[in-house]
């Protein structure tokens, strides 16, 4: 299983440790923000973490943080760690003293943006696959993301799910659930230690499917297990089959 915080009092190895990044961002034109924030999860593939400033899906933001070496894909002995991330969930939290903030979670692209967004800062990414260095690639959108794209079909699918290590390609799994599923993408029911940005694979023997897949939001729930909300990535779910059996499905 990758090795992965999650804050506060996490541990990695036998230290407790708490991180920070300074993530930035721009808005229209060359005019930039910055925002210094505690990470609430971190791996070697994603982190999350709240902002005051909202981001859309799809966008990139920098992030510059002293991520532990064991955690990286490059500048291994560089005091901050550079790298971009590729928005994949964005929700408004509870106000608090501090006014309205946002739960950012975003999927490491690498340690070079992509040369378009030099030229548009507002250019909308998706994840294409990985890259050589571990790291997910993109590839650009025409258009921003919309949440309502797919159907869901409202069926418990069995599945194994299998989680990636990016460094030493080992694996951990196990048999679950799926609560529901889309052309592309699952919400599928865990108790693995998974977190935002990091990449699963989806294995369903009834549908003869086997799909990699990113995680885009986790969500807790009772008796110690979480909701991961996936998206595939370079392959769909054969939904057709379900159409056929007459499944129960809603507009997302």
């Amino acid at each position: 299983m990758s090795a992965r915080t999650e804050l506060p009092k996490a541990k990695v190895g036998a230290r407790s440790m708490s991180l920070h990044a300074v993530v930035r961002g721009k808005k229209d034109g060359d005019r930039q923000w910055k925002e210094v924030a505690d990470l609430l999860t971190f791996s070697s593939t994603g982190s999350s973490f709240n902002l005051r400033r909202e981001c859309e899906v799809g966008t990139l933001v920098s992030l510059k943080m002293p991520l532990p070496s064991h955690l990286r894909c490059y500048d291994f002995d560089e005091e901050l760690y550079g790298v971009w991330g590729l928005v994949q969930h964005c929700e408004p939290i509870k106000a608090s003293k501090e006014g309205k903030r946002f739960h950012i979670g975003v999927a490491f692209i690498g340690k070079v943006g992509p040369e378009s967004y030099g030229k548009n800062p507002r250019q909308h990414y998706r994840i294409a696959g990985v890259n050589q260095d571990g790291m997910w690639a993109v590839e650009e959108t025409k258009t921003p993301f919309k949440k309502r794209s797919d159907v869901r079909f409202w069926k418990e699918i069995k599945l194994y799910l299998a989680l990636i290590d990016t460094h030493d390609g080992s694996t951990g799994g196990e048999r679950t659930t799926a609560e529901n599923v889309s052309r592309g993408g699952a919400a599928v029911f865990t108790t693995m230690d998974v977190n935002i940005g990091d990449r699963v694979k989806f294995i369903s023997e009834e549908y003869d499917f086997s799909g990699l897949a990113v995680v885009c939001n986790r969500t807790p729930e009772d008796e110690g297990r979480s909701k991961l909300h996936l998206k595939f990535v370079q392959s769909s779910f054969p939904v057709k089959i379900l159409m056929k059996a007459g499944v129960q499905l809603e507009k997302i």
